[in-house]
């Protein structure tokens, strides 16, 4: 089985300005939960058991504070079990997992990830980004992993959408990753986003990766240097991109839909 999720989380969130200037964007409601809880449930769900977090010093203590026991807080809510009730599933997936914390030592995504290469213990590893947030019936990361113990094989998650990129469009070869192309070439109509199971030998090509002009090292990139060994799972739930202001209100009122919010319902239904 696997059991160790890197979760990069290592951005500003930019974007997000002016929220982010004082909270991080892994802290932004969704519904009732910070959406970074919405990520380590879904690899909960999918059977991990480790989470490392690859952080930067501007949001490690928020993020450390919300994955620890609040004692004070569970001891305030002793005699009230109609709000205890509210953190009885955080805190039993708290006591769970175990949690660990590296600062991003390189920029890009494949540097956040290499930042976390001494605390992956396993071969095989699920990475997930801070920005995307899905829901379907299976969570994504168990659908990876399923495929995986299938075909031994690394695994991206990859989605149809309607508004393509211009560039970094995916290119198959059956259901392997072949290119990352622009609009204008031939291509599948999908985009990778930030769901992959990996093997720790995607490190072995941090010497030949190309570093961008802003310094940054993209995984994708890296990972195209795996031909022939990285399968692509079309994923057809719900996405959201939460790096993106509409992205995030999107997914708070898919989110909050779900959990029966009648009041909001018919709040929505009459804007029309």
């Amino acid at each position: 089985m696997i059991k160790e999720a890197v979760i990069l989380i290592g951005g500003m969130g930019t974007r997000l300005l002016p929220y982010t200037k004082t909270v991080s964007k892994e802290m932004l409601p969704i519904y009732d939960v910070p959406s970074i809880f919405l990520l380590v449930k879904e690899a909960y769900l999918s059977g991990i058991r480790k989470i490392i977090f690859v952080v930067t010093e501007h949001n490690i203590d928020l993020i450390k504070n919300f994955f620890s026991e609040d004692k004070y807080l569970n001891a305030f809510l002793s005699d009230k079990p109609d709000k205890k009730i509210l953190l009885d599933e955080i805190n039993a997936i708290i006591k769970e997992m175990e949690f660990t914390y590296v600062l991003q030592k390189e920029k890009g995504t494949f540097g956040a990830l290499y930042s976390a290469k001494d605390e992956i213990k396993e071969e095989n590893f699920i990475v997930m980004y801070g920005d995307d947030l899905t829901f379907s019936d299976t969570p994504l990361a168990r659908a990876l992993i399923n495929k995986y113990h299938k075909t031994g094989k690394m695994q991206v998650a990859i989605q149809k959408v309607d508004e393509l990129p211009q560039v970094g469009i995916v290119k198959l070869d059956n259901d392997y990753l072949s290119d990352l192309v622009e609009i204008s070439e031939e291509h599948s109509s999908m985009i990778m986003f930030g769901r992959m199971l990996l093997n720790k030998k995607i490190f072995t090509v941090k010497d030949s990766l190309y570093k961008h002009p802003n310094d940054e090292y993209y995984l994708p990139y890296a990972l195209l240097k795996f031909k022939g060994e990285v399968m692509t799972y079309q994923y057809e739930g719900d996405y959201f991109d939460l790096g993106k202001k509409n992205g995030y209100i999107k997914a708070s009122i898919y989110y909050a839909l779900k959990k029966k919010d009648n009041d909001l319902l018919k709040y929505i239904n009459s804007l029309k």
